[in-house]
């Protein structure tokens, strides 16, 4: 089984990202989307229905947001913002957005009032000469910079982001001299993914001997400025005395599933040794085959419990700006499934661990203890007993009350299918959007 490095985990499990198109006005040499770009469909206005009433059922999300390609090019958004909005099921609607068209003031105002209250902008470099160098648009910096002071001037919530290439990765603290005038709530970096250049012929890797240094001298500005920073995709022990920035989680995505076909793998050489090899991810694999495992350098965090590898991913909490990353939820709608096992059996329910595949009920009884493990339903997997909604089987059995922790089980799964209502969701997978999301390309024959 993959461990989580290869599966995109770990996940926000509280926040929704729909692509809703794959056209851009921008041609950034480093873009994550530029193999689906007008290849693949945005998400259908079905697709965010169902989805949207899905969330209406369960609250499983706290926040939707809208990506693409370029979003703000998208001629349907207000409808897609309005249908998430009408559902008042997500407490946010957030835009990932380059920026350059919100240098409209009227196009800015028009979208907060109705209803996008957070925008996550790229801005990629602190002047004009390497950001359009990036984008490959002339003017596309001056843009974004207005589109950033316009967001500034509504007091929205306010967030960049800044891919971290060969390009730049000298200029990162200029980065946030640039944009720091706006009082944006966080500021993220995120290393470079390279989606379909795994070789590297474009040399947009940059060594982790020039990236750490750099990123540690951006955050420390952004600290001194009372700003939050989030890092992706740099080992946590790179980052020094700020490696509570480090954050490699993202949201479910609503998708082309054959989008993550070229989505590159993670792994560390010290993934068994380190404390946080369940949260960070390491290095991903075409920058090991440029530049090695960099032993040298990584210092892995003593493990104080011994190394398991992961099923299922790790909860790593909420996107929360100005907040930090907030800790688990106690997630009462599946806690309520189990509610009154414990005590019948003279037994604490010691965690309710939610991901994006399952949800799992630790049980402990003295030294002793039991997970019980509820999965999406499939007929076609193995499982102790299923339910409207899911598989049910158990697992991690520990210590000497065997038949103290089977009395806990039958209970457990007796109670979970008489309160079961249906529809309660938990995902195979990550992408939501098949074969029917690719447009057709001409053949290239005349007819």
């Amino acid at each position: 089984m993959l461990t989580h490095k290869g599966r995109f985990d770990p996940t926000r499990f509280e926040d929704l990202t729909v692509t809703v198109d794959f056209h851009c006005h921008s041609a950034c040499r480093f873009c994550i989307v530029q193999e689906g770009m007008n290849l693949f469909k945005g998400v259908s206005e079905d697709k965010l229905r169902a989805a949207v009433a899905d969330n209406a059922r369960s609250r499983r999300y706290r926040r939707i947001c809208f990506t693409g390609g370029e979003v703000t090019l998208e001629r349907k958004l207000f409808d897609y913002v309005a249908i998430a909005r009408a559902s008042g099921s997500f407490e946010h609607v957030r835009l990932q957005t380059n920026g350059r068209m919100l240098a409209d003031m009227a196009l800015a105002r028009r979208l907060l009032n109705a209803g996008v209250d957070e925008y996550f902008v790229s801005l990629h470099g602190h002047d004009a000469a390497t950001q359009d160098n990036i984008s490959q648009r002339p003017g596309s910096f001056d843009e974004a910079v207005r589109g950033i002071a316009n967001l500034a001037e509504l007091g929205v919530c306010l967030m960049t982001n800044t891919v971290i290439c060969t390009l730049n990765v000298e200029h990162l603290s200029r980065v946030v001299d640039t944009v720091q005038p706006f009082r944006p709530v966080r500021m993220e970096f995120w290393n470079y993914l390279p989606m379909e250049d795994y070789a590297d012929e474009r040399d947009l890797v940059a060594p982790m001997s020039k990236v750490a240094p750099e990123v540690r001298r951006a955050l420390g500005k952004i600290r001194e400025l009372g700003i939050e920073g989030r890092v992706k995709y740099v080992p946590r022990c790179l980052l020094g005395d700020f490696a509570e920035a480090h954050d490699d989680s993202q949201p479910d995505v609503v998708i082309a599933e054959k989008f993550y076909d070229a989505y590159p793998q993670f792994a560390c050489l010290y993934e068994a040794k380190c404390e946080h090899s369940d949260t960070c991810l390491g290095l991903h694999h075409p920058y090991v085959t440029k530049f090695g495992w960099e032993e040298g350098r990584l210092q892995p965090t003593p493990r104080t419990r011994p190394f398991v590898e992961p099923e299922d991913g790790l909860w790593v909490g909420s996107d929360r700006p100005g907040e930090g990353m907030a800790d688990a939820l106690d997630h009462p709608a599946w806690r309520a499934l189990v509610e009154g096992v414990a005590p019948r059996n003279e037994a604490r329910l010691s965690a309710v661990r939610l991901t994006r595949r399952t949800c799992s009920f630790l049980f402990e009884h003295g030294d002793s203890s039991v997970e019980v493990v509820l999965s999406a339903r499939d007929d076609g997997a193995p499982a102790l007993t299923r339910t409207p909604s899911f598989n049910i089987h158990y697992r991690s059995v520990a210590g000497p009350a065997r038949e103290k922790l089977a009395s806990i089980v039958r209970d457990a799964v007796k109670t979970i299918g008489e309160r079961d209502p249906g529809g309660m969701v938990l995902d195979r997978r990550k992408g939501l959007v098949g074969d029917e999301a690719a447009r057709r390309r001409p053949s290239g024959r005349a007819d």
